[in-house]
């Protein structure tokens, strides 16, 4: 079936949704320059989330879709680029049209969109069912051009000393130093999926901070969630052991503070997924149902621990924050071990 496909050599792939989805389309890349390793692959993504990919292996160029002022500006950069094969992971009206006029040669996408005949490599798969997980479903959008194929779930997220270094300085001010015990709280998730309440996430630091006072808490989020997050900072009763990071990370210096944490706890939202990405240590609260369920939006991590409600009703507060403990001593005592 490649031989079909040997001249191909400037791929562009489309993931303009939120963060978490973004990371789970690398293995789709990573894939494409196993597939095509001299080709050079573009990524179109949102320009918030455009920070943790630089550098990123496989590669070659971020494009950063909200940047362009007009769908014509869209269309005169395709056109330019001229692209032999576009893979769209984030089906849209828009970016299925661009890739039909800029007359890309190969176009892949979903075969259930009304404008699916701009496509002309069509998956029918509807992820709203929930019975596979994301990274597969994106990786599946390969088969009209490879068939069957087996995959390594395998990141390269990477930093450079001299970015541990500049955060190192950065968080001296707030008394942190990166390489000390601590576990990262993230209660915040833009709504993505039904949350573990922010009360939960109350009393469960203030259960850490008095079981283990060896460890530092760092709370983070984005700058909208930094009132609630200070809120719950207060509540703690103990300011000296928590650090509210809410706001004052960009994605990169995230990445590199949960890679040297020793626990990542968080509802499912991107941030998780950025743990997943490093193989952490992770708690995750994920509700039981389609299309928010574990099945489909896990980390990748093998280190994670997911807990789901324990009532018939799907009430993510019946996890109990006590639950929550057993599993932080869990795996605080595997660390500790290894």
């Amino acid at each position: 079936m490649l031989n079909k496909y040997q001249n191909i050599k400037k791929i562009i792939v489309s993931r303009t949704d939120k963060l978490g989805d973004t990371i789970l389309t690398l293995p789709l890349i990573s894939k494409l320059k196993e597939i095509f390793p001299d080709s050079k692959i573009d990524f179109l993504i949102s320009k918030t989330n455009s920070g943790l990919f630089k550098d990123y292996p496989g590669i070659n160029s971020l494009v950063l879709y909200d940047e362009f002022k007009s769908f014509f500006q869209k269309l005169s950069f395709l056109k330019k680029e001229k692209y032999d094969l576009a893979v769209t992971a984030y089906p849209r009206f828009e970016i299925a049209l661009l890739f039909y006029l800029a007359r890309i040669k190969v176009r892949i996408g979903t075969g259930y969109r009304g404008y699916s005949f701009f496509f002309n490599n069509r998956v029918y798969e509807h992820r709203k069912t929930g019975d596979k997980h994301e990274w597969e479903y994106n990786l599946n959008l390969l088969k009209p051009i490879v068939g069957d194929f087996s995959f390594e779930k395998k990141y390269y997220f990477s930093y450079k000393a001299d970015e541990f270094n500049s955060l190192s300085e950065k968080l001296s001010k707030f008394q942190f130093d990166l390489l000390s015990k601590y576990i990262i709280i993230h209660p915040g998730s833009k709504k993505s999926a039904k949350d573990w309440s922010v009360g939960n996430f109350s009393d469960l630091l203030k259960i850490l901070l008095s079981v283990f006072p060896d460890y530092k808490i760092v709370l983070t989020g984005i700058e909208e969630e930094s009132d609630v997050i200070s809120e719950l900072n207060i509540k703690s009763g103990d300011n000296s052991r928590t650090i509210n990071l809410a706001g004052k990370l960009s994605l990169r210096e995230l990445m590199i503070l949960i890679d040297k944490s020793k626990l990542f706890i968080s509802n499912s939202t991107g941030p998780i997924h950025i743990a997943g990405a490093l193989n952490k240590n992770i708690i995750g609260f994920y509700p039981d149902e389609i299309p928010m369920n574990e099945t489909r939006w896990r980390p990748l991590s093998e280190n994670a621990v997911i807990l789901k409600p324990e009532t018939l009703n799907g009430d993510m507060d019946s996890i109990s924050p006590l639950k929550v403990l057993e599993e932080v001593k869990k795996i605080l005592k595997n660390s500790l071990s290894k």
